[in-house]
């Protein structure tokens, strides 16, 4: 059953920006010329400042600063400054306090990040069109949990969410024991609700089911699988550790992909960004 002060949470998030779906529009008709891309972004003042933050944060590691959005999507790419767009437009709509996950919000940032970011290297080398589909969901994949942060501390059971998270060491099934759900099902209401094409919110509805994935669902069932090794490998309680790589690499080879390929990402993404 659903936890109703998250679907009440949910409906009151006002709808996305023009700009944005001018550019969601723009991705639903294939690959985006650039220059439309920036000329949206730019005519949105509230939205360049916010991508230029974010662009600049530390984790992105440019020796120079970015100071406009053609520069950005020059470096970022269209595909990942698409995920940037979304995640910026839907984490305004509210404050953002994840104490009870134990972590900040540039931490936070930097994972979703780097989720999005070995999802794209890694599926680049498989089918370049899915990789572009993946990609910015791999960089909403954890917006659930703003929301049910929100919810425990309002609670005031952040020492409890924590301890038993610590305990239990897998995060979905301690938010389904606090509120009756995890980050992917409150995901698939939020891009439900935002009116985000439907490989958002299908996938988010089926990437915490254990059992077979419907037949109708089959289109979208390389994402849903990708997804879940990219959330395996990188989550905020583990990046690429050993015990994380461990989780991800079963999930690969009970799929049949190849384990090696995505080894040689995982090298060049923990070069980068922990080492």
């Amino acid at each position: 059953m659903a936890y109703i002060p998250l679907i009440a949470r949910v409906s009151s998030l006002p709808p996305l920006p023009e700009s944005v779906l001018k550019i969601e529009s723009l991705y639903a008709s294939n690959d985006p010329d650039i220059d439309d891309v920036v000329k949206i972004i730019e005519g949105d003042p509230a939205l360049t400042a916010d991508i230029l933050v974010k662009v600049n944060a530390p984790f992105y590691g440019f020796s120079k600063k970015i100071v406009n959005i053609l520069q950005a999507v020059t470096l970022f790419g269209a595909t990942q400054i698409r995920s940037i767009v979304l995640s910026s437009s839907i984490n305004r709509a509210f404050d953002i306090d994840l104490s009870p996950y134990n972590i900040s919000t540039l931490e936070f940032s930097k994972i979703s990040m780097i989720q999005s970011e070995l999802a794209f290297q890694w599926y680049m080398g498989i089918n370049i069109e899915t990789a572009r589909k993946l990609t910015p969901i791999a960089f909403l994949m954890e917006t659930g949990k703003i929301f049910i942060a929100k919810e425990i501390i309002q609670e005031d059971k952040t020492a409890l969410f924590l301890s038993d998270s610590l305990k239990y060491k897998d995060i979905s099934y301690v938010e389904n024991i606090y509120t009756s759900m995890t980050t992917a099902q409150i995901n698939a209401i939020i891009f439900e609700h935002l009116n985000l094409n439907e490989t958002f919110y299908e996938t988010m509805k089926y990437l915490d089911i254990e059992k077979e994935i419907p037949k109708n669902m089959q289109t979208i069932e390389d994402i849903i699988i990708a997804l879940r090794v990219v959330r395996a490998a990188i989550n905020i309680q583990d990046q690429l550790n050993d015990y994380s790589l461990k989780n991800a690499f079963k999930i690969l080879e009970a799929n049949s992909l190849d384990v090696e390929a995505f080894k040689r990402v995982v090298k060049r993404v923990k070069r980068k960004h922990f080492e």
